[in-house]
């Protein structure tokens, strides 16, 4: 045994040498779960393409493609419509995340289209998965018709119809940004003739038309894949300067430099490594790329408001003041992804990434010692990133400017959370039974509370919201909602059957659907 007073004796190897770095390779594949959460984000934007060195890449490496958006699980129901659904949309939930809410809590919103916002036909046009052989074929048929005499008007209202858009919505597509903001007039959500049809106020202003800038230029070309509207704007693009936007661009520039620094080195086996693992992200974002196409309507059919109430499993309420067509594209509408790719070529993709991505990692082991401590602090510094990232609220990586969001809970509901009295055990400290009422004061309304299981239909609880109703309706905001509660329900044979609420909202556990709602 050496003894510790020799000077050749050593804690760690004293030479580059002695360390053996072939768990470099294993670096390049640790960090799954960071680069799932966030690979949904980082396919919707044309970075993704970047040849960059991208950890864990296997993340991303799927048999199949999602087809929704993932979403939030509580109660949801139309104040007016009676629409009820188990869920709420990924864009709602960035808008107020749900699960930042307190228990018995109570939140009333108004959202409505921005000012400048284009209309729903100017962007979210479906996209088909046509590939590029497939739309130069399409340019071919479109020539067609001015060979054989046909005027451009003409051309164009046949290509409108070759692609399934009527002529009219061609043409809004076309002038989209000619079109002013749609706007409510009143604060209050209602049922009127503008509502009724299910849009916003809006209308035509002549005059100075707003251009778009160099940053929605540049948005456009990384959402959409285009510089041109023409229907095929998200319309919740990536924000241009999201942080993923910008930790992808990082990391090419450092793939770049560890390039440049193996061939510095001479380091052959490096040079083919970094090519080889950085391509792999472009071959996957490239089959992996996709756009949200949020839900519209297509007719001008009379409905009730937009208004929404959501429950969440810890008895909170939030109380959504919008028009119908908001409701559609951010709460009763489906969220799902279009592929710019097919099923074929996205399968073609995976085998040619997993191929290169296998010879990337096995060369990786077999780098220079400089090199490998290059790579190996790389892909630590870009797992720490990613980390990083996951601790950042989704709205740093959406634009949802289309939307304009204001709080208007009325000053006696803010505090639905806490306790507003103490000398008062029941209407001064929060429960279901206040926050409910609360819910009802807001809506006047007592259908939704039924259609969404947020109550019992027992006698008992039908004479409380039939009272809670009468009060609300006479503006009677003091009425003593738990202490009525107590009073009807004294005289019930069973507590079980006047459980509220009677329909629980689901667990989490449910996140990923049959056909892979989340990435």
């Amino acid at each position: 045994m050496s003894n510790p007073g020799d000077p050749g004796w050593k804690w760690f190897p004293n030479d580059k040498d002695s360390w053996r770095l072939d768990v470099v390779s294993l670096l390049a594949v640790i960090g799954e779960s960071a680069i799932g959460e966030h690979s949904q984000t980082i396919t919707a934007s044309m970075l993704c393409m970047l040849p960059r060195l991208l950890p864990a890449p296997q993340a991303l490496l799927k048999p199949s493609r999602p087809t929704r958006l993932p979403e939030t699980h509580a109660k949801m129901a139309g104040v007016e419509s009676g629409t009820v659904l188990d869920s709420v949309g990924f864009f709602a939930n960035i808008i107020l995340p749900l699960e930042d809410m307190a228990p018995y809590d109570f939140v009333e919103l108004d959202i409505r289209h921005a000012p400048d916002a284009l209309p729903v036909e100017a962007v979210n046009q479906p996209h088909h998965g046509r590939g590029f052989i497939a739309r130069c074929m399409s340019w071919v048929r479109r020539a067609e018709p001015f060979a054989e005499g046909l005027s451009a008007s003409e051309e164009k209202e046949s290509d409108a119809e070759h692609r399934g858009i009527t002529s009219s919505t061609d043409r809004d597509v076309e002038e989209g940004r000619h079109l002013s903001a749609r706007h409510h007039t009143d604060s209050k959500v209602h049922f009127d003739s503008s509502a009724a049809n299910g849009h916003d106020h809006h209308g035509v202003h002549p005059g100075i038309v707003r251009r778009r800038t160099n940053t929605e230029v540049v948005q456009d070309l990384l959402s959409a894949r285009t510089i041109a509207i023409k229907g095929r704007r998200p319309i919740v693009p990536p924000k241009l300067f999201s942080p993923l936007h910008i930790l992808s661009a990082f990391s090419c520039l450092l793939s770049i430099g560890i390039l440049i620094a193996a061939i510095f080195w001479q380091d052959g086996t490096a040079i083919l490594a970094i090519v080889l693992v950085s391509f792999v992200s472009t071959v996957i974002g490239y089959a992996s790329s996709w756009r949200p196409i949020l839900m519209q309507r297509r007719h001008n059919n009379k409905v009730p408001s937009g208004d929404v109430m959501i429950r969440t499993r810890e008895g909170a309420f939030v109380l959504v003041r919008c028009s119908e067509d908001v409701a559609r594209e951010l709460y009763s509408g489906t969220e799902e992804c279009d592929y710019y790719v097919g099923e074929k070529v996205y399968r073609l993709c995976m085998a040619l990434g997993t191929i290169l991505l296998m010879f990337g990692v096995v060369l990786l082991g077999n780098c220079t010692w400089n090199s490998q401590i290059f790579i190996g602090g790389s892909y630590i510094i870009l797992n720490g990133l990613y980390w990083g990232l996951g601790m950042l609220p989704l709205k740093y990586f959406w634009d949802l400017s289309r939307y304009t969001c204001k709080n208007v809970t009325k000053k006696d509901s803010q505090k639905a959370h806490g306790v507003t009295n103490e000398k008062d055990e029941r209407e001064g400290y929060p429960s279901f039974t206040r926050t409910l009422w609360y819910a009802i004061r807001e809506t006047k309304t007592i259908g939704w509370v039924e259609r969404s299981g947020a109550a019992p239909g027992t006698p008992q609880w039908k004479q409380w919201l039939s009272e809670a109703l009468e009060n609300a309706k006479a503006g009677n905001r003091d009425w003593p909602a738990v202490k009525r509660k107590n009073e009807i329900m004294s005289g019930a044979t069973d507590p079980a059957e006047q459980k509220a609420p009677v329909v629980e909202v689901q667990g989490a556990h449910a996140n990923a659907g049959p056909n892979g709602s989340t990435f």
